[in-house]
């Protein structure tokens, strides 16, 4: 099976041993934190985040050839889960009404750099 490491110039680069995204077969994994391109968290709260994180997945799966209509399922980490709210505001948008990939949301205490969101992302192309 080919194991493609994604890229793309919209998205910061890792700070860590990690890939932005990767391919295998036709499966795209990433996981995303609302950074700007120069890999620095945006300013704001968790809409400016989730709007933020969901651009840069959507330039990983772009960059896989997919796009969010191929999302089959979403992992959330969220620092306070009062905001979920606030997230699906934005969130939702990039999916058509409806037709949501399946997904589970959790809270998660303490996050890296102020990160108050973090979502992973499994596609099929």
């Amino acid at each position: 099976m080919n194991r493609t490491q994604l890229t793309s110039d919209f998205c910061g680069e890792e700070h860590g041993p990690y890939a932005l995204g990767v391919k295998m077969g036709n499966v795209v994994f990433t996981t995303q934190i609302g950074t700007d391109k120069s890999g620095e968290m945006v300013a704001g709260g968790i809409k400016e985040q989730t709007k933020a994180l969901m651009e840069n997945a959507k330039h990983v799966l772009e960059a896989a050839g997919a796009d969010f209509s191929m999302v089959g399922k979403v992992t959330i980490y969220i620092k306070d889960i009062n905001m979920i709210p606030d997230m699906n505001s934005i969130y939702k948008q990039y999916f058509t009404e409806g037709d949501y990939p399946a997904r589970c949301c959790t809270q998660c205490v303490d996050m890296v750099d102020g990160c108050l969101v973090e979502m992973e992302f499994v596609a099929i192309i």
